[in-house]
């Protein structure tokens, strides 16, 4: 009787687990086929995968391109694509050898090697087929021979403005669940983590690969009556590309060139005077794409610094509007910052042109506190005037997307002088000349050299021009705009900068005279030194300018967040002075 009850309890649990078992499968077979488990895995597309050999000719995503369409993070060109079959078939290969003039032999042994669909390769690197030999061999018509566009991802030479991609299945359920819903985009689908990868997400984010699939046996042979296939998204527009402003060789030489002088934190912006385009953008230290929030992630040309002397441009500003200054006014610039003292820099009684192009301290914290007294918010409202505590990248409504940034991460500047330094000399020394509440950005300066290049008027930087369809229409073209324009300096009051900016380059004693007098382009701007901490040996060193000065063509700021006596800015400053010139406006 035990025996029979022990079999009949041993019989219940094995109904039990069988039932949970049928009920598991049933589930996953009617109802899960497609969502299984919590990564959502597709489990229909799983098994065609061991059933396909595929080659990926673009991932769907959109890409960027520099101002004149040359690639910046992925090259798409046609490309010869062989499948590993073909290894153990006779296949013409003269014929396909005698189009691209190769040796048959090169395209033996790339098959021989291969265990999944490549691309061929002569020297090392990616053969480039042209137009009318991609005709010629898709003619043939060989199985497993197949010339395509394809899409190979390059070095990204402009990391910090492009961004990175990531696949992140909670963030496109977030961002995306409609699209989801319809089935328009994986739930696997990379998307963008920082930069315009971020920003214009919505119109990169893939809508599905295009791929060569051909099915295959457990042997990995080809089944017998089946050609490549080809797979693509039903939206025949995808890829997108975005348009950038920026000019992929200047670029490429800025960023060498902060590296050749010794720059290793800090970085460079240039902005076509006229447009307020941006035309390079490089951050340093570099930036790994394997690691987006790890070191050089930062974009230092966003973020806001400590600006030094390139702060005492919004000093200048002040006086001239208040009549502070008088062309033959001398101020003792033997004197301290705080007027208690003797300066080290000795320089003796300087004009206030003098003055700014020799950066002497104690004339703009003298300035500072006397503006001060007829208005505690003036230094505030000059900055903004200037555009320095703006946002002051390309922003916008795009469609039904509010508020669209072509610089997601840019940081406001700020200049703060808080109550209890009201009347306190001391205090509002130390703001005149950039230090104590004052934090800029590289981009701001550089918007703000543009805005005084062009008499006053304020436009937002755009790095992007456009959006293009994969057939070459727009989809978003992005318009120039102005900035908070009826907050700005009087056309006379940015003539007077102008000469002012001029004179640190012009003057025999100017600061930036000694490197800069004698560049093929006359250069007006302003030097900044900065300390960046408590401890006084930590050094910030700009400079800032544009050029020509007498009709304007670009503006550039560099920026060394790690300054210690040797003046690296004004070297790679001098550099690519002379390469835009030799390359786009000289007679070389």
């Amino acid at each position: 009787m035990l025996i029979q009850k022990r079999t009949i309890q041993v019989l219940v649990i094995f109904m039990l687990i069988l039932s949970v078992l049928i009920i598991r499968l049933a589930y996953v077979q009617l109802f899960a086929t497609h969502h299984y488990s919590k990564n959502d895995i597709d489990l229909v597309a799983e098994s065609i995968k061991q059933r396909t050999q595929s080659f990926v000719l673009h991932s769907g995503r959109g890409y960027f391109s520099d101002r004149r369409g040359e690639p910046l993070d992925v090259d798409y060109y046609p490309s010869l694509i062989l499948f590993p079959f073909l290894k153990d078939q006779k296949w013409p290969v003269h014929e396909v050898a005698n189009i691209l003039d190769v040796n048959e032999d090169a395209l033996l042994k790339e098959v021989s090697n291969a265990k999944e669909p490549i691309v061929f390769h002569m020297n090392g690197e990616r053969r480039k087929l042209k137009e009318d030999e991609m005709t010629k061999i898709n003619q043939l018509k060989i199985p497993g021979v197949y010339a395509q566009y394809v899409q190979e991802r390059t070095e990204n030479i402009a990391p910090h403005l492009i961004g990175v991609t990531g696949e992140n299945v909670e963030e496109v359920k977030r961002r995306y669940s409609d699209q989801l819903a319809n089935g328009n985009i994986s739930i696997h689908a990379e998307v963008g983590v920082s930069g315009m990868q971020r920003s214009f997400d919505p119109f990169l984010i893939s809508q599905g690969d295009a791929k060569l699939v051909y099915f295959v046996d457990n042997l990995q042979q080809p089944l017998f009556g089946f050609d490549v296939k080809y797979s693509a998204p039903a939206n025949p527009y995808h890829p997108t590309q975005v348009v950038t402003t920026i000019d992929k060789q200047t670029q490429l030489y800025v960023t060498n060139t902060l590296k050749d002088v010794g720059i290793s934190n800090g970085g460079a912006v240039i902005l076509d005077a006229k447009t307020n385009d941006l035309i390079s953008l490089v951050s340093l230290p570099n930036f790994n794409i394997n690691s987006p929030f790890g070191i050089g992630a930062e974009n230092q040309i966003v973020t806001s610094h400590t600006p030094g002397s390139i702060f005492k441009i919004v000093v200048a500003a002040a006086a001239i509007d208040h009549n502070l200054t008088h062309k033959f006014d001398l101020f003792d610039c033997d004197k301290n910052l705080y007027g208690d003292d003797e300066e080290p820099r000795q320089l003796g009684m300087l004009t206030f042109e003098e003055s700014f192009s020799q950066s002497c301290n104690y004339t703009f914290s003298y300035l500072a506190n006397e503006l001060l007294k007829i208005d505690q918010q003036i230094l505030h409202k000059y900055a903004q005037k200037l555009g320095l505590t703006d946002q002051v990248g390309w922003i916008g409504d795009v469609y039904r997307l509010e508020e669209i940034t072509h610089f997601p991460e840019e940081e406001r500047g700020k200049v703060t002088v808080e109550e209890k330094d009201i009347g306190d000399y001391y205090a509002i020394a130390q703001t005149s000349i950039g230090q104590k509440n004052v934090r800029v950005t590289p981009l701001a300066v550089a918007n703000m050299l543009a805005t005084i290049a062009r008499g006053g008027e304020k436009h937002q930087v755009r790095g992007s021009s456009k959006i293009k369809y994969e057939n070459g229409t727009t989809v978003v073209e992005f318009p120039k705009q102005l900035v908070n324009n009826e907050e700005r300096i009087s056309t006379y009051t940015a003539m007077r900068l102008q000469q002012l900016l001029r004179s640190v380059v012009k003057m025999e004693e100017g600061t930036a005279n000694p490197l800069l007098h004698s560049a093929p382009y006359s250069i007006a701007g302003k030097t900044g030194t900065a300390e960046k901490g408590i401890n006084k040996n930590e050094m910030t060193h700009w400079f800032a300018g544009y050029f020509p000065a007498e009709d304007p063509k670009y503006v550039m700021v560099i920026l060394d967040l790690d300054h210690k006596g040797e003046v690296k800015t004004l070297k790679a400053y001098r550099k690519i002075v002379e390469f835009l010139y030799k390359n786009y406006d000289g007679n070389e």
